[in-house]
């Protein structure tokens, strides 16, 4: 076996050379003393304390200091999945291959308005006084300077944090063109533009003028300014504003101008307590337009800490009037063109509802089946002016338009999708949220298939063995993400083996007669690279009266590549249906891809392809940058962030997704887009799926859709990335109950799920406490009574555990962690039955980096989590001792699930990825909003290396009768390791040094405990 060499270091890691393989490398951070009174495991806060609290933020600011160098992140400013490695990814990302035979026709790009009743009228009259005034025109949707002119804007008063956003043209220097900002026109906040000389300029204190480059003579100029005059709150001597020109800031959060004319300035006659006035100042050659300015208003809510609102939308074109927008002779030419999925939303977009229109050529047909992924939150579609389907839910749709469409002519089809806003009574707000309650509706995608009287319906493909072969180690890494995640770690791949596949076919048929013929199948690998070898061939007879039909078959595969998230490989999975009576002609085909895998949890844990693996990541809520794209972009964002998270879960050594998105409780929230497994079945990455029948709380589980439910699972139920059905998150209702509403629920949950799908694990319930069942056999309720008759679908097949174990989060003190774990939850890591899950882990909070996001509006906002630090560290950590807050939590989120990993559990999901929630001033998550990286992200990627080591308990301070006490943490292949420890000094200088050799790892999950050693010091303090 080769050796590997792991590095773990108390305080000080640097890169050394080493012989072998470098397999991880870790540090940890102790207090040595010679005091005896520190003798014994130590808390950091609790019952077996040390320090005092001024010690514990000083043992903080040591911590954050040299972990922001060891992870190479000094500025705490780290972007973890870039642009470029976005864009890497998605060049390389394959769309779904089509059907060969099947007439389909992919209605992937549309024409498409946002329109709300009255806006044209509206519009209109806006733009009259531009037309009556001889100094402008209005040319394409931009205000044109005819004459030297002043365009005045006039706007509700902004006092606190507000952002204007321009485009401006000028044809030529020589001319200035200023943009001013100021209180009814007497003290000017701003002044920008661009000057005489060609070069952009900006004003600030004392009537300063910066220039900021050269401008480019007839190219469109993108501005964006963002106030913050909130800033007197703190202290500070001015108000301040950022300046954005094309996305680049060339004025970072310098004080406002603040001057009157013919005054000289002073602080007090020069005071501005808001802006209500935006005044474009130029004349021939420029051009403006796209004006628009978004206002935030503090609420004094920590939830939801400020509103959102428009205060100036002026783009200059009128919508057009939409009378008759159905029809064909409708004159579509102002509208936008755009690809599905398309989104709209946000308080901007208020009650518009999404209009689509194409032309289509329909050929000869029996049936043109229109597949609809969804268009939520419900709506209409129309053919031909005729509406051929109403929609009242959120749920996939396929509808026979054929008794609507005109054969081998032009039709037109057209798709009206609702508007959302929670106060109309379509939903309640939930935590987490903004107070914008334009919660994002969207179009799915959409294709129409023109087929005959007999079709194949649906096609489902999962493995449901796996058996011989031979267990390798692959290290190479067969994504396609680029990702600087671990690159060590391996994964097994079948040799010599074969896999077990099961088929299900479903034949619609809609003659007069029966339909007798056959099917076949083939399959070929498809990803990472396509090939038309087929690995797999075979037909079955397809006999059918009338109606749907469904079909089964076993396929058997020799030497499979299979589905790891190292090396995810894909297959193209093709039926075709055969017509016998009718010479053995071809009459349809139906294509899937898919990933040969298995998933289960015999002996306890959680297996991949039959071998003991971990679900290690973190769950999204949907809440994305930019602010002002943030509500609209909840539930179907750009693919490109799609791939950014995914991304984000990667590069921390992560290989799970939760789907966790929401923004109102009821009806259901969550998403179902297709697209997301499409892309992490491509990335390598597993997904815990909740559909959007899921609720995420509550006090009853009425609330799930329960017919929708399977229509979710169907849709996506081919992508080897899910390995996991979740019902619900932490519905509450069950434990105040009757036991008999616990089993009500689950046989609902179980029996919807089962008849459809049981190659997945299936989580009732993130939050099993919640039950009535005290352990995992079901025998003991929640008061220690035993119970006579559990329910079998508490221990049905697949069926998982997992609870929502924050140990050293919310008001926890550092013995909850050294106490881990108690009674009922070590019966549950203990079952042989059935896997462990931390489904939910907000171990704590962690501030922004300040210095990043100055005069956004959650600038220097605390959360309303802000408490929690009196319970965790001993006082509330000021907004000034942000990095402080960052190295709690990374060093908190490290031990706390360093011993839950000792302790064996089977994954992890951190609450949650990135910045957003709470109108972005939620603090639990790794990433922040703009997707720079906190500490506790990379202490998360240091513990979900495979193979790691540490000290085996959680004990702060070392007194002098303490010990080191390595462990190695292991999961994967069995190895021989030598493991180096090293004990340091601030400054570097190496005290101690201890190396462990030939230790042997088994394969699968292990703690292997080493002989402990006394460390050596020079003087108390931090090592």
């Amino acid at each position: 076996m080769r050796k590997h060499i792991i590095l773990a270091y108390l305080f000080l890691l640097i890169p050394v050379l080493v012989s072998g393989q470098e397999l991880s490398r870790s540090f940890e951070m102790r207090y040595i003393t010679s005091n005896p009174s520190a003798n014994g495991e130590t808390d950091f806060f609790g019952e077996t304390q040390y320090f005092d609290t001024e010690q514990r933020v000083e043992f903080l600011k040591h911590y954050a200091a040299f972990a922001s160098e060891y992870f190479n992140d000094p500025g705490f400013n780290t972007i973890v999945a870039p642009d470029e490695e976005v864009e890497n990814v998605m060049r390389r990302l394959k769309p779904q291959p089509l059907p060969e035979i099947r007439d389909r026709l992919v209605l992937d790009e549309w024409k498409w308005l946002g329109y709300r009743e009255g806006q044209h009228e509206e519009q209109l009259y806006s733009l009259q006084r531009w037309e009556k005034d001889g100094d402008f025109d209005i040319s394409n949707g931009y205000l044109e300077f005819v004459n030297q002119a002043d365009a005045e804007f006039r706007f509700r008063q902004q006092g606190w944090r507000y952002t204007a956003m321009w485009e401006m043209r000028l044809e030529e220097t020589g001319r200035e063109a200023a943009v001013v900002f100021s209180d009814k026109g007497l003290v000017i906040a701003l002044r920008t533009g661009i000057d005489k000389d060609g070069n952009f300029f900006y004003t600030t204190a004392n009537n300063t003028v910066v220039t900021a480059g050269p401008f480019t003579p007839g190219k469109w100029h993108r501005f964006r300014v963002e106030f913050d005059m909130a800033a007197f709150e703190r202290g500070r001597d001015y108000v301040r504003y950022n300046l954005y020109i094309d996305d680049e800031l060339v004025a970072d959060y310098v004080p406002m101008q603040r001057s009157r004319s013919g005054v000289a300035y002073s602080p007090v006659l020069n005071s501005i307590a808001f802006v209500d006035q935006m005044n474009i100042i130029g004349g021939p050659g420029l051009a403006v337009g796209n004006i628009w300015g978004v206002g935030y208003h503090p609420t004094g809510r920590k939830s939801y800490p400020y509103t959102t609102e428009t205060f100036l939308d002026e783009n200059f074109r009128a919508k057009p009037c939409i009378e008759g927008w159905s029809r064909m002779e409708y004159d579509d030419g102002e509208w936008l063109t755009d690809r599905l999925p398309i989104a709209h939303g946000s308080e901007r977009h208020s009650r518009e509802r999404i209009y689509l229109r194409r032309v289509i050529e329909a050929p000869d047909f029996n049936k043109a089946i229109l597949t609809v992924e969804t268009l939520s939150p419900g709506g209409r579609i129309w053919v031909n002016g005729n509406i051929a389907k109403v929609i009242d839910n959120r749920h996939p749709v396929q509808v026979d338009i054929a008794p609507y469409l005109r054969k081998n002519e032009k039709n037109i089809l057209a798709i009206e999708v609702d508007y959302f806003y929670l106060q109309e009574g379509l939903g309640e707000m939930m935590p987490h949220t903004s107070l914008d309650f334009n919660v994002g509706w969207f179009a799915g995608r959409m294709w129409l298939d023109f087929i005959g009287y007999t079709s194949i319906d649906d096609v489902f493909v999962y493995t449901s063995e796996l058996t011989g072969g031979k267990a390798g180690l692959n290290s190479g890494n067969a994504t396609m993400t680029g990702s600087k995640a671990e690159q060590n770690s391996g994964s097994a791949m079948m040799t010599g083996g074969k896999a077990v596949l099961n088929l299900r076919a479903t034949v619609n048929h809609t003659g007069y007669l029966s339909f007798r013929g056959e099917a076949e199948y083939k399959i070929t690998p498809w990803f990472p690279e396509e090939s038309d070898v087929v690995v797999a061939r075979g037909t079955f007879p397809v006999v059918v009266g009338h109606g749907k039909q469904t079909f089964t078959e076993r396929i058997v595969i020799e030497d499979p590549d299979l589905w790891w998230p190292d090396a995810p490989h894909l297959y193209r999975v093709q039926v075709i249906l055969k017509d016998h009576l009718d010479d053995n002609r071809v009459i349809d085909d139906f294509v899937v891809t898919t990933g040969i895998r298995t998933v289960d949890q015999q002996g306890g844990r959680f297996r991949l392809n039959g071998r003991v693996y971990m679900l290690n990541g973190s769950q999204i809520f949907g809440f994305r940058s930019p602010l002002e794209e943030m509500m609209k972009w909840i539930f179907c964002p750009p693919a490109h962030w799609y791939v950014r998270e995914l991304l984000q879960i990667r590069n921390m050594n992560g290989n799970m997704l939760r789907i966790h998105v929401h923004a109102f409780d009821h009806p259901s929230g969550n998403t179902n887009d297709p697209r997301l497994p499409e892309i992490a079945d491509q990335m390598g990455v597993m997904l815990m799926w909740a559909t959007p029948a899921w609720v995420r709380t509550g006090m009853g589980w009425g609330h799930i859709d329960w017919e929708g439910l399977p229509k979710y699972i169907r849709q996506v139920y081919n992508h080897p990335s899910i390995v996991m059905w979740e019902i619900a998150n932490h519905t509450q209702s069950f434990r105040e109950r009757d036991i008999r509403e616990s089993d009500l629920y689950m046989e609902k949950a179980y029996t919807t799920v089962s008849e459809i799908d049981l190659s997945r694990l299936i989580s009732y319930n993130s939050f099993i406490r919640h039950f009535h069942y005290w352990n995992d056999e079901g025998t003991i309720d929640y008061r220690g009574n035993p119970i006579e008759d559990p329910s079998p679908f508490w221990t049905a097949p697949m069926v998982t555990r997992g609870n929502q174990d924050a140990l050293t989060g919310y008001h926890n003190n550092w013995s909850r962690l050294r106490n881990w774990p108690d009674q009922y939850t070590q019966n549950f890591l203990e079952s042989r039955e059935r896997a462990y899950f931390n489904f939910e882990h907000e171990e704590s909070i962690g501030q922004d980096n300040w210095e990043l996001v100055r005069g956004k509006p959650w600038y220097r906002l605390h959360s309303y989590e802000w408490g929690y630090d009196e319970g965790t560290i001993g006082r509330r950590l000021i907004l000034d001792e942000w990095r402080e807050s960052q190295a709690w939590q990374a060093f908190s989120s490290w031990e706390s699930m360093k011993k839950q990993r000792m302790l064996d559990y089977d994954g992890f999901s951190w609450c949650n990825l990135h910045g957003g929630p709470n109108s972005v001033t939620y603090k639990k998550p790794l990433i922040d909003f703009h997707g720079h990286a906190k500490l506790a992200y990379w202490t998360n990627q240091m513990v979900f290396q495979r193979t790691v080591a540490g000290s085996a308990d959680v004990n702060v301070v070392y007194g002098p009768g303490d010990l080191i006490r390595p462990v190695i943490i292991h999961w994967g292949d069995e190895k021989t390791v030598n493991l180096t420890v090293k004990v340091k000094l601030p400054d570097n200088r190496v005290l101690q040094e201890r190396v462990y050799t030939g230790v042997e790892l088994s394969a699968g999950r292990e703690s292997v405990l080493l002989e402990p050693f006394s460390p050596r010091t020079e003087e108390d303090g931090h090592y």
